[in-house]
């Protein structure tokens, strides 16, 4: 019985090294790349990958109430403040009271944040275009659609 046990795990090792790395790995990996080609793209601008996610989120979204920003930019909402803060003491963003709701207060981006997040935007696309570079323009929009899909389904 062992013995079987024993080829049964080598069969399955074999199997998944003829397959190659797992899913998980290689997005992982391509996460670790991109971070770091951010990073390195947005410190001209002194902006952190956090900013410029919340400075796009709010250019796409409109005015957002911190917890929204949050939610939206994936991170805890304590992250967020801390992101705001800075954003805020640069005037790339601002406070103002809702119209809707009188406690709540939405957060926009300035014309200065406009202009800080169209500078950063040229070299995110540049980036983005070396990344998909061996794709087919159909290659590239079902790998944004599938990773769509997979975010949506861990979410």
């Amino acid at each position: 019985m062992k013995v079987a046990a024993v080829r049964a795990v080598k069969r399955l090792t074999a199997a998944a090294a003829d397959r190659g790395p797992q899913l998980s790995y290689l997005v992982g990996r391509l996460n670790r790349a991109l971070r770091r080609r951010l990073t390195e793209l947005l410190r001209p601008y002194d902006l952190s990958i956090a900013q410029y996610t919340t400075l796009s989120v709010l250019s796409t979204r409109g005015q957002l109430s911190n917890a929204q920003l949050a939610s939206r930019a994936f991170m805890s909402p304590q992250a967020m403040n801390e992101v705001v803060q800075g954003l805020e003491t640069r005037k790339l963003i601002a406070r103002q009271p809702s119209a809707s709701h009188g406690r709540i207060v939405e957060l926009l981006l300035t014309e200065r944040g406009i202009e800080a997040k169209k500078s950063c935007d040229a070299g995110v696309a540049k980036l983005e275009k070396a990344m998909l570079a061996e794709l087919t323009s159909a290659e590239a929009e079902s790998l944004r659609m599938a990773l769509i899909a997979c975010a949506q389904a861990l979410e």
